[in-house]
């Protein structure tokens, strides 16, 4: 398992970053891509557990919300029309399926898929990537690897040394690999990370108690997105939430402490950082 976790980084790694440094527009390709595939696993997890919604409603809504990213500078709130018509469209589609049984569970896990993964990861991720951009400063594409680089040492450095000195269970459960010291050590690397992204991208965009408060938000905030999408998991009775990434399982299982640390990268940067 460990050597398939390995190769699959090692590939997979430097597609992402040369998505990330070189064009805006194919990072945002790849962006859309991973929603539509995270929300095709997402719905067999909700018809696993008894949700009866519409696939193509939650695929289509949800990548509507990731991409209203890229056009909601120049054409207004469009990401709240998306929502409003997903509402409206998820109720009808029970209205039209004229069964009640499971109907406010399809209609809840509808609504949750578009969210989760439309809005908060994809969504998010786009709009992150964007920051600078108008003004020729693309300080975007420096936060973008500070999320990626602490977030992903810090699931690292949790997986090595839960695996080698865990001895506590975390939360077992919900998510029984999880360690109380694999968690410690990985919101410890994932503070260095963040400050060795710092000091070479971004060190005139904010300052280092920034960095050191920022960087151990999103490892906290990394953990309990992980275990976010384990509830989910658990509840459909599987472990992976895929197959596609070996030594990974699903795209879900991969990107999910991405899910809530991308919005809270952006919305303390736009709050707590840009007007300082």
């Amino acid at each position: 398992m460990f050597w398939k976790r390995t190769i699959s980084v090692v590939i997979l790694i430097p597609v992402v970053i040369f998505l990330v440094w070189w064009d805006g527009y194919l990072y945002s390709a790849l962006i859309a891509l991973l929603t539509v595939l995270m929300l095709i696993e997402y719905c067999q997890l909700s018809q696993s557990i008894g949700a009866r919604g519409s696939r193509i409603l939650i695929v289509v809504s949800g990548l509507l919300f990731c991409l209203s990213a890229s056009f909601q500078p120049a054409t207004g709130e469009i990401s709240h029309f998306v929502l409003a018509l997903t509402l409206l469209l998820t109720f009808a589609y029970q209205i039209v399926r004229n069964q009640i049984d499971a109907a406010f569970l399809s209609v809840a896990s509808t609504l949750l898929g578009v969210v989760y993964i439309g809005w908060a990861f994809g969504y998010h991720l786009i709009s992150l990537r964007q920051i600078g951009n108008a003004v020729d400063r693309p300080i975007g594409r420096g936060l973008i690897f500070f999320l990626l680089v602490t977030i992903w040492m810090g699931d690292a450095a949790a997986y090595l040394v839960g695996k080698r000195f865990g001895k506590h269970k975390l939360r077992p459960q919900i998510s029984p690999g999880k360690t109380v010291e694999g968690t410690i050590a990985g919101l410890g690397f994932g503070v260095l990370a963040g400050v060795g992204v710092w000091s070479f991208l971004l060190k005139d965009v904010f300052s280092l108690p920034h960095t050191l408060i920022l960087s151990l938000l999103l490892g906290v905030v990394s953990q309990l997105s992980d275990l976010s999408e384990s509830i989910i998991k658990r509840s459909a009775d599987v472990k992976d939430s895929g197959s596609l990434i070996p030594g990974h399982g699903g795209l879900l299982d991969r990107c999910d402490s991405l899910i809530f640390s991308a919005p809270t990268l952006y919305y303390y940067f736009q709050y707590l950082i840009r007007d300082v």
